[in-house]
């Protein structure tokens, strides 16, 4: 079979130029549109919110769940992409960029970096958050001092922030890694008359997108189409390794160790985060006692480059994986899609 990525696109992406006018919104806005140059008429036509952030410098910080992680890393290079985009449309914009070591993703972390930016007076913060509830108080207390709260990939409490951009759909993430992880094992031999065990890695049990993500695969899995792929005991058969890579790629070993074929067995094995997808790749390669390649799906939700030597190496049974388009979430321009699913090649372009 030819191996693949699925990608996710979201249907559109919100321009942070927009936001140091733009009035409280509790749901999710995609529709804005990039800002453009104008011409002095133009702009003394333009709506008031828009007409103060031209010549008024505009600070904007960005807040991932960690740094040194190739998902958070492409999140930067979109970031810095979106300020240069900014200003080359005529906005005066600083882009601040920090988070917390991948070895100390948390949301204390999180919140002494939020601390600092709000003595600085920043104008808006767009954070991808840890710890949905714990981050919350803090985000508020920045909304407090008038500055604009955004998150992105995991939310915090709606009343924490003014808007949440979602990069895909929690049932459409599902719904990728499902689809094609069924089709993989009935390509195999399985089915509904030959069932298989599933096991899921997550991050943390705080992870508001990856939690969503695992919640949205358990409802998949109990419906009539796809009701012979089991999670036999999310106690033991969902993994929470939390955000250290030693202990990721621990947890991803024992995962692989458990599987093969047999009803005591894991047939198939989602790795829901961007870190223990390539995990149970390079787990299943280092293995010394590799369950065969053929009873056996390893998939999950991972850039690219992370995914792509497991899915070029046709003894790996990682076969495929399911992303957005990392850079233009941390991009945030208004974009359409007419698929919410597209064909790309391992080596897919940067842009």
């Amino acid at each position: 079979m030819k191996k693949r990525i699925t990608a996710l696109f979201a249907a559109g992406i919100l321009v942070v130029g927009t936001l140091a006018g733009c009035g409280k919104a509790k749901d999710t806005d995609t529709s804005a549109p990039a800002p453009a140059q104008t011409t002095k008429d133009e702009q003394s036509a333009a709506p008031a919110d828009q007409k103060d952030t031209q010549g008024k410098k505009i600070k904007i910080a960005v807040l991932p769940k960690m740094k040194g992680e190739n998902y958070w890393d492409a999140c930067q290079v979109g970031a810095e992409d979106a300020a240069k985009e900014l200003k080359d449309a005529g906005y005066d914009v600083e882009l601040l960029y920090d988070g917390p070591p991948q070895d100390q993703a948390t949301n204390q972390k999180q919140v002494d970096l939020l601390e600092g930016w709000i003595a600085q007076g920043v104008d808006a913060v767009a954070v991808g958050c840890v710890d949905a509830s714990a981050i919350s108080p803090t985000l508020k207390k920045a909304q407090e001092k008038g500055i604009k709260i955004v998150t992105f990939d995991s939310d915090s409490e709606p009343d924490a922030r003014d808007l949440f951009i979602n990069q895909a759909s929690y049932e459409g993430v599902a719904k990728a890694l499902v689809e094609n992880a069924a089709a993989e094992l009935k390509e195999k031999g399985y089915g509904p008359e030959n069932p298989v065990n599933i096991a899921i890695m997550g991050q943390t049990k705080t992870d508001t997108n990856v939690e969503a993500w695992n919640s949205n695969i358990q409802e998949l899995i109990k419906t009539d189409e796809y009701n012979w792929m089991k999670l036999q005991n999310p106690d033991s058969d969902i993994y929470y390794p939390g955000a250290d890579e030693v202990e990721t790629q621990t947890q991803a070993g024992t995962l692989i160790s458990r599987m093969g074929e047999g009803a005591d067995k894991i047939q198939c094995a989602f790795g829901i985060t961007s870190m223990t997808a390539p995990a149970l790749g390079s787990q299943y390669e280092a293995s010394t006692n590799k369950p065969p390649v053929d009873k056996i799906v390893l998939t999950g939700v991972a850039t690219p480059n992370a995914l792509k030597s497991y899915i070029l190496n046709e003894q790996n049974p990682l076969k495929f994986g399911v992303l957005w388009n990392t850079m233009d979430l941390a991009i945030w321009r208004c974009r359409r899609r007419t698929s919410w699913r597209q064909e790309i090649s391992p080596q897919i372009p940067r842009r």
